[in-house]
């Protein structure tokens, strides 16, 4: 048995499909079912069910995803730690970045690792929060940025900084004027959020009805850009970070109250193995967001002065 018949085998495990899979691992599908061939009889057991186009775990498959799934996390965390033998000069950086930070916080700090240093490979991918921390779990991240709290303890977060939550409304909105709004003035207020596979939409939605509003949502979108552009050119109004707002003209915040505040994370594996290169990455992305962070607590200060007994809403 090789370590390519594990990763063929749990290629098709995760998509259910042979030409999903094959098409991810690169490579024809007469191969990878000749190589997941090859294991089944090296084990004396069948590991799918094929039913026409249509792929099924057995029972052996089930039991063998999870010893497989154990003997690659383990087999990562050894190449990880031989590798920093030879400190940073070497090496790989997979982060995990849900998309709120991938087009502000985290581009500049990643460029800045790759100039100092040249020699680690570093891959960024752009996953929702449940995808994120499945590919940590399983090991194909260093570790994710994202907000918490995890969905599962098999991840945990280390805390970055918090910030609030604005409507975020374009020039044409009735509100654009506007420096801040009540909740429940948000009642029937037609809205564009992201789609509900998205946790942050559940948590939204269950702040939103404790301020007293239940606002008419009229249009989902599964990526914030799309939605922060859609707001720009209607009259439409959504809920997102003013750090994300301003990645896009032409849009104004109006404050919440009471506020709604969201936590930034990184997320790891909980009890993985964190390599020199994750660490460091940490450590430059922990470095930027102290400054921000000092800058968000304030904002969050003086708005609850400015709104009288308004108590905050966690929305995490």
């Amino acid at each position: 048995m090789e370590l390519r018949h594990l990763r063929y085998f749990l290629a098709v495990a995760d998509h259910l499909s042979f030409t999903r899979a094959a098409g991810q691992l690169r490579v024809t599908q007469p191969t990878l079912s000749h190589q997941v061939g090859q294991l089944e009889k090296e084990i004396n057991s069948v590991l799918f069910e094929r039913v026409g186009r249509r792929v099924h775990l057995t029972q052996s498959g089930e039991i063998f995803r999870d010893y497989a799934q154990k003997a690659l996390k383990e087999i990562n965390s050894a190449t990880a730690a031989i590798s920093e033998l030879e400190g940073l000069r070497h090496g790989a950086l997979t982060v995990g970045v849900f998309e709120s930070f991938s087009t502000s916080l985290l581009p500049p700090l990643l460029a800045e690792f790759c100039d100092l240093y040249p020699g680690v490979h570093v891959t960024m991918r752009q996953l929702p929060t449940v995808q994120l921390e499945e590919q940590l779990d399983k090991g194909n991240l260093n570790l994710g940025i994202a907000y918490s709290p995890p969905a599962t303890d098999k991840i945990e977060a280390e805390k970055l900084f918090d910030e609030p939550l604005v409507l975020v409304v374009g020039a044409q909105h009735p509100l654009v004027h506007r420096k801040s709004i009540h909740i429940a003035a948000l009642d029937g207020e037609p809205l564009t959020l992201l789609t509900t596979e998205f946790p942050s939409r559940r948590l939204l939605e269950n702040c939103l009805a404790s301020g007293g509003a239940k606002p008419r949502i009229v249009l989902e979108i599964n990526s914030i850009q799309a939605m922060l552009a859609t707001v720009r050119h209607t009259r439409l109004a959504t809920i997102l970070t003013r750090r994300m707002a301003k990645t896009v003209p032409g849009l104004h915040c109006v404050e919440l109250v009471p506020i709604v505040v969201r936590t930034a994370a990184i997320f790891w594996r909980q009890g993985g193995y964190r390599t020199t290169a994750a660490r460091v990455m940490a450590d430059l992305i922990k470095k930027a967001c102290a400054a921000p962070a000092k800058v968000h607590r304030k904002m969050n200060t003086g708005s609850r002065r400015g709104s009288g007994a308004a108590s905050d809403i966690q929305a995490k």
